[in-house]
């Protein structure tokens, strides 16, 4: 158990450092874990990662009826739910669960993503959501029949502990919503061609599975239909996106090195900007009844 959770730790610090070394030194706050609206729309952090809006967590309609995450966390809420969201973002999940759970809590620590979800819930008319705007690890949350959490445990340093706080809160099941690979993935390709060398890549699904299995959790996994990998749909705002990202300075040999590879990577498509060679986007729903809740 210790070497893949250290393994682990040590995939994430090693990440944060060259993230770090793309902003000048200055930190992140990965170690615990900072996140956005998360990457399937829940913001998306990759390698060099700053916050910042983007097309990955623009406002969605929640009462939206096309999302292959949501339809599948749905047919997981039993009848009147409650749902803990973890890390839970401007609440691309939160909102929707809430037309359809008694009652979401959401444990968000972003000041900024925390301001986008209440006003949204306002705009929607939608009143059964409580925000804890707190850290996981710190935050008195309540015990939920769903403790879920979408595309942040790839962030968090310590996931044993984090992992073993959700079981503790959930009377149902935890579902963990996780991705083959994590979404900095779009940018991979343009961070070796701008930086010469491959980023560390935050875990992706194989990874939590053997998190998970270290920590005798044995979960199901439900694999969603791929979907294609859309970095924007605006070449601009792409761009932008890449600049931010990968700390390149407009004006720069660097940025010369990131339109070369924008030439040649980027792909437009119905869908929007896709980079060439990046395989469709595969989701999981990850899911356990924690023995704890058996008793």
């Amino acid at each position: 158990m210790d070497s893949v959770i250290n393994a682990w730790r040590e995939k994430l610090l090693a990440h944060e450092r060259e993230s770090s070394a793309l902003r000048g030194g200055e930190g992140h706050g990965h170690g615990a874990h900072g996140h956005g609206d998360h990457a399937h729309g829940h913001g998306g952090h990759v390698p060099g990662g700053h916050g910042g809006f983007t097309y990955s967590n623009r406002p969605q309609d929640p009462y939206r009826t096309d999302d292959s995450v949501l339809n599948a966390l749905y047919a997981a809420l039993p009848p009147d739910a409650t749902v803990l969201d973890v890390g839970g973002g401007a609440g691309r999940y939160a909102l929707p669960l809430a037309t359809r759970a008694r009652h979401v809590t959401v444990v968000e620590p972003s000041e900024d993503s925390v301001e986008q979800l209440q006003s949204r819930a306002a705009e929607a008319g939608i009143g059964n959501i409580t925000v804890i705007n707190e850290a996981w690890e710190e935050a008195e949350a309540p015990s939920a029949d769903i403790v879920l959490c979408s595309l942040v445990l790839h962030h968090v340093a310590d996931a044993a502990p984090f992992v073993t706080r959700m079981q503790e809160h959930a009377t149902g099941r935890v579902v963990v919503v996780e991705m083959m690979e994590t979404p900095g993935a779009l940018e991979i390709p343009f961070y070796e061609r701008v930086h010469g060398s491959a980023p560390t890549p935050l875990p992706g699904l194989p990874d939590v599975l053997n998190l998970l299995w270290a920590m005798d959790i044995y979960p199901d996994v439900a694999m969603l239909s791929e979907e294609t990998a859309v970095l924007d749909t605006d070449r601009a705002d792409a761009m932008e996106q890449l600049r931010r990202r990968l700390g390149v300075e407009e004006g720069s040999e660097a940025e010369d090195r990131l339109r070369a590879a924008a030439d040649e990577l980027l792909n437009e498509t119905p869908e929007g900007f896709t980079v060439k060679g990046v395989r469709p986007r595969r989701t999981a729903i990850v899911s356990w009844r924690p023995s704890v809740s058996e008793a």
